[in-house]
């Protein structure tokens, strides 16, 4: 063992006993230690980088694969060819993405396993990202990674001590060289077409510093968008700067402005990627990606669809006007639809062709046809797309799954989406995805969830004017607030939503809480300047609401039909139709009518348990149990004699009839009884029919 470094390889050991996880070595002596680590019984696979081989892609993962070779042969065809791809033992296109799934599947495939890796940050770009793909999502490898002390990608790290920091030296000044600079353009090229966009960024930066003017500004400017694409957001910065010349003309200008715009629009402000993104041209692609900025940062949407030209977009460009306000058809909403008949420039886009028609369809009238198309895209951008725009149609399934009452689904997606975005450096996306995990949070009714995801959302979101995301989680905030019934803390939460649309898709909160706090010319008010957006609409949800706020601001003579209109609306969103269900059944019970609130009492209550909406589900059960339909509230549990009684009594058998079915006397059966409903939480025989006796033990 190493002198004095018992602390530190008792941290490895702890590492490999769990059989999994990524911990970076900085500090004097680190590749001493990983030469100590013992790993009994665990496949052990090394590597080391070197400077000289830092801009040659894959070189790191071809040293690191090797003895994996067999391994790699039992893949599934899409990942084992990417692997022989990057590693160049098979000239076929492939992309980011699809490489880093199979480097994951690979390590999967033999773990429990120990990979470790002596100056990793010597490594070439391409490699390092697909390493910390799978570092962070493969439960059943352990990485143990040695590396400079300010290299440190976010992983656990442990700091050995007793080295004095030694900084890195600059590059020296080079002389001009443009035939090597195009034999290192060709070579980013090919490492690109192999997958490896995140070394073909570094090799074209390379070739940038070695070339005159226009060449060096040319290729710095197509490195930066590599950058970009790999999710190297403050590489692709230092390299449009590298790109910008004292002076420009127009053109430059404008693909300048385009690369500032991509960058700010994942990882920086939204009013700045909107403004640069319209400055960089009328071109369809740029101007859809500037009115995703614009979404977010709270902008109206028709000045940019005023902007298409081209009158192949028309019909995207006024799905795109009547976006905010949701009052797309049902049949121009057609995500498919809209696929099939897309501009003929779009269709060569493997990107644009599933993204436009999964956002003009994602808040029209088909939640479920959008989250189908929306599924589709996904498998779509797994196998050809790249890793920095996967998080988009991830964040979209997420917040459909959340809407459609799929929410393990939305939160393990939305989780992994974080993930994703620390891998690309997407702050703005990061922001979104925290936002849809307060959501869940404040629907299950975690207080300490839901106050660190819309912590989360708003640190990262204001700062960049994304408004869409602070307001989600400050709708959060407000939904948490209803369920507990602090209903002033609700108004004062939902009356500060800037962004507009969120604003309307929370106003039935809003009155709700207003009404529930004993204010209804305030929620009437709120109601009447609600309607004519809420009307407007197509969405199915949006009418549900507003069909529920009406039923509670109504006369007592249509408050039911409003309530079933509300129900029949919702339908496709379990959630808020047993929100629903809860108000109409309490609305039901409070006028005397429990046998009809029973039902729907009920069907709220398993819809929030199967959500795990907990306190929505006390605040159902609450209202059923006076109906005769509530579950068991005493700790007491049943014995097997009760509960045969009680069975055969909710059935409508007689104390007579028991008796002789259990070969009991009829005076024991009633005492049975006497003692079980009490256990039950009833105090009649009649209520025995409203319970479910079959899960009792």
């Amino acid at each position: 063992m190493l002198l004095e470094r018992e602390r530190e390889l008792a941290a490895i050991d702890a590492l490999l006993a769990g059989r999994g996880g990524a911990l970076v070595v900085e500090g004097a002596g680190k590749s001493a230690l990983l030469k100590a680590i013992r790993a009994d019984g665990v496949r052990r696979l090394s590597a080391y980088g070197t400077a000289s081989e830092s801009t040659i892609a894959f070189a790191g993962l071809h040293q690191l694969l090797g003895p994996l070779a067999p391994e790699v042969e039992s893949l599934a065809p899409v990942h084992r060819d990417a692997i022989h791809t990057a590693l160049g033992s098979l000239d076929s296109p492939c992309t980011d993405l699809v490489l880093y799934t199979a480097v994951l599947r690979l390590f999967e495939s033999v773990s429990p396993l120990l990979v470790t890796v002596d100056d990793v940050d010597l490594w070439d770009q391409s490699s390092i990202a697909a390493l910390l793909f799978a570092a962070r999502r493969v439960s059943s490898v352990a990485f143990v990674l040695t590396a400079r002390e300010d290299w440190n990608p976010g992983l656990p790290s442990l700091v050995l001590p007793g080295l004095p920091y030694q900084a890195i030296l600059t590059e020296p000044e080079v002389v001009p060289n443009e035939s090597l600079a195009a034999r290192l353009e060709a070579h980013s090229a090919d490492a690109a077409r192999r997958g490896g966009i995140a070394s073909a960024a570094t090799v074209l930066r390379a070739a940038a510093r070695l070339s005159r003017e226009p060449e060096r500004q040319r290729r710095s400017a197509a490195a930066a968008y590599l950058a970009w694409k790999s999710g190297q957001s403050e590489l692709a910065r230092t390299l449009v700067a590298e790109a910008t010349p004292e002076r420009h003309d127009p053109a430059v200008a404008r693909t300048l402005d385009r690369l500032h715009g991509l960058i700010a629009l994942g990882d920086g402000d939204q009013l700045s990627a909107h403004d640069h993104l319209l400055r960089a041209g009328p071109d369809p692609g740029l101007l859809f990606m500037a009115a995703a900025a614009a979404h977010h940062a709270g902008l109206p949407l028709e000045p940019i669809a005023a902007r298409f030209t081209d009158p192949e977009f028309g019909e995207y460009a006024g799905l795109l006007a009547r976006l905010s306000s949701l009052s797309v058809d049902a049949h121009t909403a057609d995500p498919w639809r809209l696929r099939a008949a897309a501009p003929a420039s779009l269709r060569t886009s493997d990107a644009h062709q599933w993204l436009w028609p999964l956002v003009l369809s994602r808040s029209g009238p088909s939640a479920r046809q959008a989250y189908d198309f929306g599924r589709s895209a996904l498998d779509e951008f797994t196998v050809n797309g790249m890793h920095a725009v996967l998080t988009l149609p991830m964040l979209w399934l997420s917040e459909l799954e959340f809407d459609l009452g799929h929410w393990d689904r939305a939160q393990a997606r939305a989780e992994e989406g974080i993930r994703s975005t620390e891998d690309t450096g997407q702050r703005v996306r990061r922001a979104d995805f925290h936002a849809t995990l307060a959501l869940l949070a404040a629907a299950r009714g975690s207080a300490v969830d839901c106050l660190r995801e819309t912590t989360a959302a708003r640190d990262l979101a204001v700062p960049l004017h994304n408004h869409l995301a602070a307001s989600r989680a400050t709708w959060a905030a407000g939904l948490f607030e209803l369920s507990n019934g602090n209903f002033d803390a609700v108004a004062e939460h939902l009356s500060s939503i800037t962004h507009h649309q969120v604003a309307h898709l929370a106003t039935a909160d809003l009155i709700e809480a207003l009404v529930r706090a004993g204010d209804p010319a305030e929620a009437r008010r709120t109601l009447e300047s609600w309607r004519p957006w809420a009307d407007r609409t197509t969405s199915p949800l949006v009418h549900a609401r507003l069909a529920r706020s009406s039923a509670l601001l109504s006369d007592e003579d249509d408050t039911g039909e409003l309530f079933g209109d509300a129900e029949s609306s919702g339908g496709d969103h379990p959630f808020e139709q047993a929100r629903t269900q809860l108000l109409h059944g309490e609305w039901l019970r409070r006028t005397r009518r429990p046998s009809k609130a029973r039902p729907l009492l009920r069907s709220a209550l398993e819809t929030f348990t199967r959500l795990g909406a907990s306190t929505w589900a006390a605040a159902a059960e609450a209202q059923l149990r006076p109906t005769g339909g509530g579950r068991p509230r005493t700790g007491a549990a049943l014995t097997d004699q009760e509960l045969r009684v009680a069975q055969l009594a909710a059935h409508g058998l007689s104390n007579r009839e028991i008796g002789t079915r259990l070969f009991l006397s009829p005076r024991t059966v009633g005492y049975h009884l006497y003692k079980t409903y009490p256990k039950l939480g009833i105090s009649t025989r009649s209520q025995l029919r409203a319970l479910d006796l079959v899960g009792q033990p």
